[in-house]
């Protein structure tokens, strides 16, 4: 595992977000994001883990989730990848609402932090949410 290229697998139990947001914030320094940009990025990242756990999983600490971080040119690529059902598209659409009920605020939280995110298609059981982040 280099600097530019770190997996890591987590159970699916929110007392593992902790170690997740670790995990990304030893790789955003190595990337010399600024501190603020560290701090958007691994909020980021603990949400779209966090609605993996609660949504995908339904709380069930049985499960996996894989974070894969790499570099890609002039971006740093974060990959999580679950065993969930599979979504949509259209699941991680944020929807305009009152702000002040519950659900869809972490939706908006990711894609103002990413330069693109999408769900990566592939033969697999599971999603695989990749967020691409410029490197500053």
């Amino acid at each position: 595992m280099t600097k530019a290229n770190r997996v890591k697998t987590f159970t699916s139990c929110t007392s593992q977000l902790k170690c997740i947001r670790e995990f990304v914030a030893d790789a955003c320094h190595s990337f010399a994001f600024s501190e603020q940009k560290t701090n958007d990025v691994v909020l980021a990242i603990d949400e779209a883990c966090a609605n993996v756990i609660r949504h995908g999983y339904k709380m069930c600490d049985q499960g996996c989730v894989i974070i894969d971080i790499s570099l890609q040119g002039d971006n740093a690529i974060f990959l999580i990848k679950d065993n969930c059902p599979q979504i949509t598209e259209q699941k991680l659409q944020p929807v305009e609402h009152d702000l002040c009920e519950p659900g869809g605020l972490g939706l908006c939280l990711i894609r103002s932090v990413a330069d693109q995110v999408r769900l990566i298609p592939h033969g697999g059981k599971g999603n695989w949410l990749e967020l691409t982040i410029k490197l500053e």
